[in-house]
């Protein structure tokens, strides 16, 4: 019976996904509706320089999670350069676009070369690291609501909810259980333990400097909105808003299961800017700031792929310089031995 369930179970989920996807569409269209009613009249432009810098505050958010995934790898045992890692982190962020997030892990491990580095280990890293950022964003939006917004019971609810389901796994111990009930240990019985070694003091420094790395996202939705001319102030006012919208709409476009949260980060974005923006600027925003994130993604993915391949030429002639090298001693002392014959 089981095999016969799980095409219905797939189409299921699919169409609940698929279900979800059109409401939130209907929500965005009837925002657009509402956003191009009270823009009417008004002249407004986007000055490009501010999405530039909104492009490189987003991907500099993005370094500590980089380098607590290339952390992880390391005290998992995997042999793996910091260049590597961190041009495999920002490349594979293009996968999140495919359905499913197979192609993130795909990416990752396609782009880690050299015999010290295990499948199953990087791909449960991945998952580890994912959980561990995504946690931090639910906590951080948690004790901004907690703060300023107790009157939003739901919303504290859902951050708090979202801390606890995505960080709860991302404790050693628990994760190593998770790995054995997910049959990991299967294919590699050696990886959950690997895990155990991922001391505290690196996920205490992780979740600092990744709350970090959310502020500076949080500055990259500001510099969008200062080139949209909706706001005048400085990067840190209103900082905890930005911080919340950008953290949250990410949050919950991951656990929609959503490619790249399509639709689901726009709404919630949206929804958290509209108070302090007003409708028409908050998902006019939102999209913009979406088309920025998926430029720059592409911008240095290109960079670093184009680094990365120019390096894969220099191997090629290395190794035969370093035999020659290798064998010159060898031919000096022959023609030695030679002569004292």
């Amino acid at each position: 019976m089981k095999p016969q369930r799980q095409p219905w179970t797939r189409w299921l989920l699919a169409a609940a996904k698929l279900a979800v996807f059109a409401v939130l569409c209907w929500f965005i269209y009837s925002a657009l509706t509402t956003a191009n009613e009270q823009l009417n009249g008004r002249t407004w432009h986007v000055e490009p320089a501010w999405l530039v810098l909104s492009g490189a505050l987003y991907l500099l958010g993005l370094l500590p999670a980089a380098l607590f995934w290339h952390r992880v790898l390391l005290e998992t045992g995997q042999q793996a350069r910091l260049g590597e890692s961190l041009r495999a982190y920002y490349i594979s962020q293009l996968g999140k676009y495919v359905p499913g997030k197979w192609m993130v892990i795909l990416l990752r491990r396609a782009l880690l070369r050299g015999p010290g580095v295990e499948n199953t280990v990087v791909a449960a890293s991945v998952f580890f690291e994912t959980l561990s950022m995504l946690a931090v964003g639910s906590a951080m939006a948690a004790l901004v609501l907690i703060l300023w917004h107790r009157h939003q019971p739901l919303l504290i609810a859902a951050a708090v909810g979202s801390m606890l389901l995505l960080g709860l796994p991302t404790i050693p111990v628990l994760f190593q259980w998770l790995m054995r009930m997910l049959g990991i240990g299967k294919l590699n019985p050696t990886a959950g333990a690997k895990f155990s070694r991922i001391g505290w003091r690196t996920l205490v420094v992780a979740w600092l400097t990744m709350a970090v790395g959310w502020l500076v996202q949080g500055m990259s939705l500001w510099a969008t909105l200062r080139g949209m001319e909706a706001t005048t102030a400085g990067p840190f006012e209103d900082l905890w808003l930005h911080t919340t919208t950008v953290s949250l709409s990410i949050v919950a476009g991951f656990l929609s299961q959503i490619p790249a949260g399509l639709a689901v980060r726009e709404w919630i974005s949206s929804e958290f800017l509209q108070p302090q923006y007003g409708a028409g600027v908050a998902i006019i925003s939102a999209i913009i700031f979406r088309f920025v994130l998926l430029v720059s993604e592409l911008a240095i993915s290109i960079i670093l792929y184009a680094v990365g391949w120019r390096r894969l030429a220099r191997p090629a002639v290395e190794p035969e310089l370093t035999a020659s090298s290798n064998h010159e001693p060898d031919r000096l002392g022959a023609r030695r031995g030679a002569g004292s014959h």
